[in-house]
């Protein structure tokens, strides 16, 4: 099987263990980044952010990670670490897939592992708005909160305690 195949079947494993998840078990996305440390550790999952910087563990980590579609129309985006104007690529490459792709009707953000946010990755969020639902799954990180509370567009963001609450609303 070649690393891709090997990645794919992984992924659909991941999604349906993270369709499973009770309320009450590990978190499920505390699971899926253990999936991605192993994946890893085989090199069958490799990053280079928009700065073209290939992951360490210097300050200014980030990862965007779209989980497998379940076929529900819903995307689910999950972001960690910081997010500017030098570093949105990766944020913004996964959400034009998601707007581009016409079976996708919501896009789930889980923002609750950045650590900064700065209006670049709001203006990107205001377009994912603009082409489809987007729901957030926080809890919001303070900066994020504050720029939103700053405009005056908490409201325009709808967020949710978890992903699969994210997927119903």
């Amino acid at each position: 099987m070649s690393d891709a195949k090997a990645a794919k079947a992984i992924a659909a494993q991941i999604a349906s263990y993270l369709a499973a998840v009770h309320p009450d078990e590990p978190d499920p996305d505390d699971l899926a980044w253990a999936i991605i440390h192993t994946l890893k550790q085989a090199g069958l999952y490799g990053h280079t952010d928009y700065s073209g910087r290939s992951d360490t563990n210097e300050p200014g980590e980030q990862h965007v990670l779209a989980l497998p579609d379940q076929d529900d129309g819903v995307r689910v985006i999950v972001c960690v670490g910081q997010f500017d104007q030098q570093t949105l690529g990766p944020f913004g490459e996964a959400g034009a897939k998601a707007t581009a792709d016409p079976t996708i009707r919501r896009i789930v953000l889980d923002v609750s592992r950045i650590t900064f946010a700065d209006s670049s990755m709001l203006n990107e969020m205001f377009r994912l708005r603009r082409n489809t639902d987007l729901i957030l799954v926080g809890p919001l990180p303070p900066s994020l909160e504050r720029v939103l509370e700053l405009i005056q567009a908490r409201a325009l963001f709808p967020a949710a305690e978890s992903i699969q609450t994210a997927r119903t609303l």
